[in-house]
Parts: C-alpha cells; sequence; structure tokens
C-alpha cells in the first residue's frame, strides 16, 4: 500500500506542477509530505534545505510595503517555501520505492502521455486554426518541463524499465511522439536547458580537459549565434509564419533578459516596450534598490517593483509587480546580495557532485542527475524565477534523486 500511496503522491505532485498553481503544487507537496515524512534526510539535501531558509530568513527582513501588504508578505513566503515543500515531498516519498528506476521511470510514463494529448491537442486544433507562432503557442501550450525532463532521461538513464519492454515498437513511437511535441512548443529555454541538462551529465561541463574543449565549442556556437543576431531582420510588413516567428523570438532573446539600453524612448511607445519587457523590469528592480540602499537585504518578502504605468496581468490591471520574470533579479529584489550568494551557493553544492567518488555506477547516475538539476536551475534563472517558478521540475528532481542515491538496493 505504501508503494502505490507513494507512486500517486509522485504523479500528484507532477501533475501540481504541470499546472502551474503555485497554490496547487504547494497544497499538494505539502500533503505527500506529511504523509511520509520522518527525521532522517540526507547530509546533500540538508545543506540545501537550510541554505533556501536562509534565504527565506533574509526575506523576511524587509518591511511590508504598503502595495502588498500581509497578504504580499505571505504570499512572497509561500512562493520561498513551495519549491522546498516540492523537494522535502519527493525525497520522502520516494524513500519508499523498492524499485530505485521507478522514480525516473514515472516521470518518463508521465512525460509521453503529455506528449500523446499535446500532439492530439494540436492534430485537432489545426483541423479549425491556421496559426502564427504566437497563436500557436497560445492555443496548443508555450511549455512543458515534464517532457523537458523526461526526454532527458531517456537520454541519459540506462536502466529505466520502461526501456527494457518487450514491446520495443511502441517504446519507439512513444519516444517519437515526446520528441515531436517538445519541439512543437518552440520554446527556447527549453531547447537550451535540456543541452545543457544532457551535457552537464555526461560530464562535459566540467572543469577538465574535455570541459575545456566543450567551452571552446560552445564559445564558437555562440559567437555564431550573435553573427545569426546581427545578420536576421524579420520582415515586420509581412505576417509571421511558425518558422519565421520562431526565428524572430530567437533574435529577440538577449533584449527580452538583460539588455543595457536606456528605456525613455521605448517607454513612448510601448509596443516597442514588449520584447525588451525582461530586460525593462531587471531594470526597475536595480534602480529601485540602488535608490532604497537596500543592497545587501533587499526590499523583503511582500515588496513589489513600480512598472511605471498600469498593465493587464492575469486579467486584472496591475503597476505594482510582486514578481519579475528573470529569476536574478527577482531573488535580488526580494532578498538582495545575501540572498544570491545563498541562492548561487545551492547551485555549487549541486555541482561539486561532479567531484564525488561514487560507490558504483547508479550512484554516478545519480550524482550525474543532480549536476545537471544545477544547470537546469543557473539557466531557468536566467529568464524565469528559477526554482522559485510554478512549473519548475528542479525540486522534484533534486528531491529524487537524493532519496536514490542515499537509498539501498
Amino acid at each position: 500500500m505504501n508503494q502505490l500511496t507513494a507512486k500517486i503522491g509522485l504523479v500528484a505532485i507532477i501533475i501540481a506542477l504541470w499546472a502551474e498553481s503555485v497554490e496547487l503544487s504547494f497544497v499538494v507537496a505539502f500533503a505527500v509530505l506529511l504523509l511520509h515524512f520522518n527525521a532522517r534526510i540526507s547530509r546533500g539535501l540538508s545543506q540545501i534545505v537550510l541554505l533556501i531558509l536562509a534565504m527565506m530568513a533574509v526575506g523576511t527582513l524587509g518591511i511590508m510595503t504598503r502595495q502588498a501588504g500581509l497578504y504580499g508578505f505571505v504570499k512572497d513566503v509561500v512562493y520561498f517555501l513551495r519549491p522546498l515543500t516540492v523537494m522535502l515531498a519527493t525525497y520522502y516519498a520516494v524513500q519508499r520505492l523498492k524499485s530505485k528506476a521507478d522514480f525516473y521511470n514515472l516521470i518518463v510514463l508521465v512525460g509521453f502521455g503529455f506528449a500523446l494529448f499535446h500532439l492530439l491537442d494540436i492534430g485537432i486544433g489545426l483541423l479549425r486554426y491556421r496559426p502564427n507562432l504566437q497563436k500557436f503557442r497560445e492555443l496548443f501550450g508555450k511549455l512543458n518541463h515534464v517532457e523537458m525532463v523526461a526526454l532527458f532521461l531517456i537520454a541519459c538513464i540506462r536502466d529505466l524499465p520502461v526501456q527494457k519492454t518487450r514491446y520495443t515498437l511502441f517504446y519507439k513511437l512513444a519516444v517519437a511522439a515526446l520528441i515531436g511535441s517538445f519541439l512543437l512548443y518552440f520554446s527556447r529555454t527549453m531547447i537550451v536547458v535540456l543541452v545543457l541538462m544532457i551535457l552537464a551529465y555526461y560530464g562535459y561541463l566540467k572543469l577538465n580537459a574535455r570541459g575545456a574543449v566543450m567551452g571552446l565549442i560552445l564559445l564558437a556556437f555562440g559567437a555564431g549565434f550573435a553573427f545569426f543576431l546581427s545578420q536576421y531582420e524579420p520582415d515586420e510588413t509581412q505576417p509571421q509564419t511558425v518558422l519565421t516567428g520562431f526565428l524572430a523570438k530567437i533574435k529577440n532573446s538577449y533584449t527580452e533578459t538583460f539588455e543595457p539600453i536606456k528605456f525613455d524612448t521605448y517607454l513612448k511607445d510601448r509596443r516597442s516596450l514588449w520584447p525588451r519587457w525582461r530586460a525593462y523590469e531587471a531594470n526597475l528592480v536595480l534602480t529601485e534598490v540602488d535608490r532604497e540602499r537596500k543592497w545587501l537585504q533587499g526590499k523583503g518578502f511582500g515588496s513589489t517593483v513600480d512598472a511605471g504605468f498600469e498593465l493587464r496581468l492575469n486579467g486584472e490591471m496591475i503597476q505594482h509587480l510582486p514578481t519579475v520574470h528573470n529569476g536574478v533579479a527577482y531573488v535580488y529584489m526580494k532578498t538582495g546580495i545575501l540572498g544570491l550568494l545563498l541562492y548561487f551557493t545551492i547551485f555549487l553544492v549541486l555541482y561539486s557532485y561532479n567531484y564525488r567518488t561514487p560507490e558504483d555506477q547508479s550512484q554516478k547516475s545519480y550524482h550525474g542527475v543532480l549536476v545537471a538539476a544545477g544547470f537546469y536551475m543557473l539557466a531557468a534563472t536566467m529568464v524565469v524565477t528559477g526554482i522559485f517558478k510554478p512549473y519548475m521540475m528542479v525540486g522534484f528532481l533534486i528531491g529524487g534523486s537524493f532519496a536514490l542515491k542515499n537509498k539501498e538496493a
């Protein structure tokens, strides 16, 4: 019964993360945590738990703002506490599993399910619509990190039960569907994160000779990408196709994140501001924190950043933003330099498993997943709020992998 309950709990957490709801994933993870909690915890996971709790302690030093009040303060506490709850719930639930391979296998099976549903939705939808890229993603979804992690596990983990099935044709078709579905989200972030995770798992991002060679390759690719940015000019007078829209989104990747420009001219015509919105938010955070001289501890939980004008967000008009897209800017706003140091220490803890001596091949594999999860966290932090984003699978991967790494066969 414990086995079934643990598996149901894990699937429930995956679905709650996919739903992109802070409240739902927090409540589901908290329920699973209560059901499977015990007093023992691995040393590696306890380090990450303490780092997140320390970030929360820094966040509570801030004074609640008039715009946010008690509600905004509590909301930020939950926002920071949620990934920690997901991590611990997954850790204790996976400890209940008899088979080590079941945890990763569950993710892959759920990923297959999402992929088939996504392709079916697209197939039916295209009978009614002829969308451009923006409309395509609005209709059929912009991302699915469950599918991304499932692809990563298929590429890296060699002892998945689903790979040993007698029905090899169905397995190959499912993998093909997963790849097709993944690409049809047209998500730049997911593609980059998946590549980084696979490279990290196989040790190509380690600080050694092989890592140096891969660094040169990535540098060359980056130079080619920069050349593309300088040469490609999308025709704004013609309706965008799915392909030209995707190329335009790639060109805007830099300006959407951190672009060192003055925004005065763009504020006069806000249509030109939207492609640079993430950079604009980050610029506002840096300006407000500097003006209030809260570099060390940040503005604290409940704080907001003034967008300068009202805009529609989630169906309502809002001017004071409680969150921003860029994870570095978000952590800096809430917890300052102290919080950023603690946050990136989490990455260093995970990255250190590159240099741990594993007891066997299985543990080496778990170490690889932890390092990959670190790069997943790092890359996502540059474009979204990192581990705090509701759909992120980082906490889920970390918690489960630590449980497997410290679990006897």
